[in-house]
């Protein structure tokens, strides 16, 4: 291998995102196991204790015991969180507290069972991602996982134990783990610890032993167990190499490779490879090299049929570009710890050999000493092809040639004048060099003719016998065969030059395309605006329209495009996208599914669930070539890893919506049980009271009574009144019959009318302008003076005085209840308004809705409402004290004539 070698740029960028985001979140361990009762929560505990004692804060976040006393032992002397209480369906659930874990922020928190659900009105559905919640927060996290609970590993386990497994974890999510510790123990150990009721007790540990825990299926699950650990190790071991800039291989587990092109003969090849794998039990990669040659449509389709048939026996297919294919097999050799290589024999081509350091197969075996090579025989013998000369390039156009005919012969009318001065050989010298310049703007094809031409011109014009084609000389001969000679190698150079160029404009291009897709994904906050950026993307690269179906939260697809399309998607069309979709393979244009279809379909595929498909309207009938379907494959790939996290982020503010709900819920439920309970009760003392022989006798005592009960009825009726005054709110049923009225004339009316509301509170008036005229509903506006009073009744002490003022405040109106109470504290009055909110302290009795319901009617009157502390205010006594509501609406002009 190469000393020299360097790690793809595109590798190292995200080796080091890879490395960054870990050093921004806390580090995950998981402690891992075959099965229930091998250990894994009792080495954990035995791990946090160790900690503990080194001086780190540890915190029990939530550790299934079963009641293994061995278990619970190594609890003593860790904090331990409380659990949270759900009350779900008239049952209490005990669950992990994640905002409490959160505000607590531990270096190090304890949450068994990764792959548990949570009950519902829980943030997250699932524990593992109230662990990646934590981990965000930079704490470091202890977890426990059995080999079943893997989503790649459910249907293997179901059918060795016949058990379904209905709790899993993505594979994915154990990227995130810093380090998985196999927790082992021999099947035999397993069931000895059953039979002493280590692992389960009781009737549970029998049925166990009945069912799951048998000795042929606890090895099969132990050897799954190893299997995976095996796998996690070595893929940390690689992208360890990788980063470190270390050559493989290291023979630490074999990994095949096999290198594939266009040819017919190389799906022998994969097959051949996938049976040498299975034999193995090792993984196996399949690598086409671009070498930049352009293919026709039918190698292009050949090209696509091996590579999907690749994908499809399990192979991990990689696509690169190289000029050298054996140069490309030993640089991906080393990156992916390949220890075997698997090829066909290649045809001889003596001449291109002789120059080429030897055929493929010898400049691997010459120049690769690590790596062991497989040659399979294919059915027909290797063909001597000879020598071959390839023809030249049409892409240079005849706009190429003129140029190149203009430069020669100003070269010719420039040496003209000179060769009798310098010999006409000094002008071939001259026109040797003038060769070189061409490459500059012109192709291997313009060389060989400007090649050709400078040799004829000066034969005809320098050479003697002058104007003859006729040289006699060996040293011109020679000349003019370094004419064709530089020319060939200068073109060859140049159009190698030129063909890296147009690559790296490409990938530059390409880079650029990708740069600015990621860049507008993490500004966009809406699943349509993802899916118009990632068609733009995809339409700017290929002459193509682009449509973008996404799923529901059900998983089914929907029929209407999120990005707006300019054509019509068929039934025909769905169906292809629907098969995509269920299957989650392309299916459509020029693939082996449907593949008369106009469409190509490729499914978008999150980390955790379908999110939709993508539907490609090529407008050009030649496939997509190799790196256009890479390309594509990585738009999509961050197309559904955007649409997915919008998904998650939609669904966690659905999530903390229904907690808040719920919260109001219960809050609604006890405070109105407790409005509604106390003057019923008192309503049915009052009636039983009345019964009574004695009571009815008495004149004092049944006026007594009734008045308590009108006061218990008319508590009654405004809490219902409330409630439904925030039902017509919140539903958009209020309805405003607004007329023109005087608001002191308003006031002084209701106040007479409603006085018996202050029987204990003499009522204040300070009218300071008069023809304040608004336009509003009365009867509404009566239910804001009387919640406002109410108000400052309920928090104002017994015969303390209640103001009400109004003044003229430019173009409003306003008016001011203001008690003598003990008035608002600042952190409360942002939040006095709210719906169900009461202030620490306050009096019992009310559900807090009065000043919610207040605020939405004055502003339905374009209106607002504002509380504060008198003492805030500049009036005459600096000293006083209590809480000032203060209501404004807007001054309506009167007509002439209506005052007169």
């Amino acid at each position: 291998m190469n000393a020299d070698y360097r790690p793809h740029p595109d590798d190292l960028l995200n080796e080091i995102k890879r490395a960054s985001d870990k050093q921004s979140r806390g580090k995950l361990k998981i402690f891992f196991g075959m099965c229930p009762g091998v250990g894994k929560t009792f080495a954990m505990l035995k791990s946090a204790q160790e900690k503990s004692q080194s001086g780190i804060h540890v915190l029990v976040g939530l550790i299934e015991t079963h009641q293994r006393a061995d278990t619970e032992k190594l609890l003593a002397g860790l904090e331990i969180l409380p659990r949270r209480i759900f009350d779900y369906r008239g049952t209490s659930l005990a669950e992990f507290d994640l905002d409490r874990a959160l505000e607590l922020h531990p270096e190090l928190i304890l949450v068994d069972e990764l792959a548990h659900s949570n009950a519902a009105g829980s943030r997250h559905q699932k524990r593992y991602l109230d662990i990646k919640e934590l981990l965000s927060a930079g704490i470091n996290v202890y977890t426990t996982l059995n080999v079943q609970h893997l989503e790649s590993r459910a249907e293997q386990v179901f059918q060795i134990s016949g058990v379904p497994v209905r709790e899993t974890v993505p594979d994915s999510f154990l990227e995130l783990a810093d380090q998985i510790e196999l927790i082992d123990l021999s099947p035999e150990d397993l069931l000895r610890r059953l039979k002493e009721g280590k692992v389960y007790l009781g009737d549970r540990a029998d049925r166990a032993a009945q069912n799951f825990f048998k000795l042929e299926r606890l090895t099969a699950l132990r050897e799954m167990a190893l299997r995976f650990t095996a796998q996690m190790v070595d893929d940390q071991l690689r992208d360890q190499m990788q980063t470190k800039r270390i050559l493989g291989p290291w023979n630490t587990q074999e990994r095949l490779m096999v290198a594939l092109s266009h040819s017919p003969y190389s799906a022998r090849l994969i097959r051949s490879t996938r049976r040498m794998a299975y034999t193995l039990e090792a993984p196996w990669v399949a690598l086409y090299v671009d070498t930049g040659t352009e293919l026709t449509i039918s190698d292009q389709e050949t090209l696509t049929r091996n590579l999907n048939l690749a994908r499809e026996l399990g192979g991990e297919v990689i696509t690169t570009q190289d000029r050298s294919i054996s140069d490309a097999l030993r640089r991906i050799a080393g990156e992916k710890n390949v220890t075997q290589i698997v090829m066909g024999r290649p045809d001889r081509r003596p001449w291109r050999d002789f120059f080429g350091r030897g055929n493929l197969l010898d400049q691997i075996v010459n120049e690769t000493s690590e790596v062991d090579i497989h040659v399979i025989r294919q059915r027909r013998r290797p063909i001597y092809r000879g020598f071959r000369v390839r023809g030249l390039s049409k892409t240079s156009g005849a706009r190429a040639y003129a140029k190149t005919f203009a430069y020669i012969a100003c070269l010719a009318l420039l040496g003209y004048p000179l060769q009798k001065a310098v010999g006409y050989r000094a002008i071939g010298f001259g026109f040797l060099l003038g060769i070189l310049p061409i490459s500059g703007f012109a192709g291997l094809g313009p060389m060989i003719f400007g090649a050709g031409l400078t040799a004829v011109l000066w034969d005809f014009l320098f050479i003697p016998p002058i104007f003859a084609f006729e040289v006699r000389e060996p040293e011109d001969v020679m000349m003019i065969i370094a004419y064709f000679s530089v020319a060939s190698v200068a073109g060859l150079l140049a159009s190698r030059v030129k063909r890296q160029e147009a690559d790296l404009l490409r990938r530059e291009r390409r880079a650029n395309i990708l740069y600015a897709f990621a860049k507008k994904l993490s500004e966009t906050d809406s699943d349509a605006a993802i899916a118009q950026h990632g068609a733009a993307s995809i339409e700017t690269l290929f002459a193509s329209n682009v449509a973008v179906l996404r799923s529901d939260f059900e998983e089914k697809l929907e029929r209407h495009p999120l990005n707006p399309v300019s054509l019509e998607i068929t039934e025909k069309d769905f169906a292809v996208a629907s098969w995509s979709y269920d299957h989650q393979k392309k299916a459509g244009w020029r693939t082996e599914t449907l593949s008369a279809s106009r469409c190509l379909v490729m499914p978008l595929q999150g980390r955790s669930r379908r999110v939709g498909v993508l539907m490609l309207y090529p407008k050009e009938t030649r496939p997509l070539t190799i790196d256009q379907e890479n390309l594509i494959e990585t738009v999509s790939g961050q197309l559904a890893a955007a649409l997915e996290r919008e998904s998650l982020a939609t669904s966690s503010r659905k999530a903390e919506l229904y907690e808040r709900s719920e919260k109001l819920h219960q809050a609604l439920l006890n405070t109105v049980s407790h409005e509604l309970r106390t003057p019923l009760t008192s309503i049915m003392g009052g009636v039983t009271t009345l019964v009574h022989p004695p009571v009815g006798q008495s004149r004092e005592a049944q006026l007594k009574i009734a008045d308590g009960l009108l006061h218990s009825v008319e508590r009654l009726n405004h809490t219902v009144q409330n409630l439904m005054d925030m039902s017509r709110i919140s539903s958009g049923a209020l309805k405003l019959k607004t007329e023109i009225f005087e608001l002191n004339d308003f006031l002084r009316s209701m106040l007479q009318r409603e006085f018996k509301l202050a029987d204990s509170h003499p009522i204040l008036t300070q009218w300071t302008d008069e023809n304040l005229f608004i336009r509003g509903d009365e009867r509404i506006l009566e239910h804001v003076l009387q919640n406002l009073i109410r108000n400052a009744i309920q928090y104002s002490p017994v015969h303390s005085p209640i103001t009400v003022q109004t003044r003229r405040n430019q173009t409003f109106a306003e008016f001011s209840i203001l008690d003598e109470g003990p008035g608002l504290a600042e952190s409360e009055i942002p939040k006095i308004f709210e719906r169900f909110y009461r202030p620490p302290g306050s009096p019992p009795g009310g559900v807090g809705l009065g000043l919610a319901i207040t605020k939405a009617m004055v502003e339905a009157h374009g209106g607002a409402v504002f509380a504060s502390n008198r003492r805030d205010l500049k009036s005459k006594n600096p000293e006083s004290t209590g809480a000032c509501f203060t209501v404004i609406l807007p001054i309506t002009e009167i007509p002439d004539g209506v005052l007169e």
